[in-house]
Order: structure tokens, then sequence, then C-alpha cells
């Protein structure tokens, strides 16, 4: 199916003028996207209904040691490196790539064969954006361009 778009610009209304220019250029409706996408994976840390699945529960020698330490026995919050990575790394316009600086984040989100995936991105272990997290970002998306107020 194709849709082509006639554009007259004697008719144009403005406002439509200036979404038919903002679809022309993706990269807002993508930044919003990449957004999304970070606030949701820091949130994660915290609020357990963004996760894309439950994370395995810590190890009880770790949980034993974390209380010796005087520390909480929260998975992944130890310093809070991890939760405050999640960031836009690159955007252009055609992509935007979310990720985080810190180099065990793949180790969390994936999981090894030491370390259960404790997911924080959301997404599931094919790539796929979880229900909710494609949602708001369609939303963020017809919002940077416009189309929503």
């Amino acid at each position: 199916m194709q849709i082509k778009v006639i554009q007259v610009r004697d008719s144009l209304t403005p406002s439509v003028r200036r979404r038919m220019n903002r679809l022309r250029n993706p990269q807002p409706a993508l930044k919003a996207m990449g957004e999304v996408v970070v606030s949701m994976a820091m949130r994660a840390f915290t609020d357990a209904s963004l996760r894309p699945s439950a994370w395995a529960p810590l190890a009880p020698r770790t949980i034993q040691r974390r209380k010796q330490d005087g520390r909480g026995t929260a998975p992944l919050l130890r310093t809070g490196l991890l939760s405050r990575s999640p960031r836009v790394a690159s955007l252009s316009s055609h992509s935007v790539v979310v990720g985080s600086d810190r180099p065990y984040a793949a180790f969390q989100q994936l999981g090894t064969g030491r370390i259960p995936a404790r997911p924080f991105f959301p997404f599931d272990k094919s790539g796929r954006p979880t229900g909710r997290a494609r949602t708001l970002m369609m939303f963020a998306a017809d919002r940077a361009l416009g189309l929503r107020s």
C-alpha cells in the first residue's frame, strides 16, 4: 500500500505544514522514544512493573555479606552507578541507540553463565520492546511530531 501526500502550499494551514515538515525529520520522534526507554530503564531499578521479567533473588551468601557490611539487599543497587547509567548513546535522523556506559550492564541485562539476567532496559530477550514500552514510545513520538497534545 502506498500513500502519496501532495503538498499544495496555498491551501495548507500553518499547523498542517509544521506537521508535514516534522515528518520529513523523524529525529525529534526518535529522541523522544529514546528518552522514554532511558526513563523506564532508570526507574526499573525501584519499580518492578517496568522490568521485562522478574529478577532472580540474590544468593543467600550475597545477602549475608551485604547485611554484614551494613548495605541493602536489593539486587543491582549497591552503588547506584548502574541505575544512573542508561542514556541515549547516539541519535541520527534514522536511528536512536540507548545504552549504558557501565561495561557490566550487558551482563546484568542478559545474564551470563554465572550471573542471572536482571533486565532493566524494557526489551525482552529477543530485543523487542515490552508492550508498555512500545505504547509509551509511540505516544512520545506522536507528541514530538505534534500529532498529540
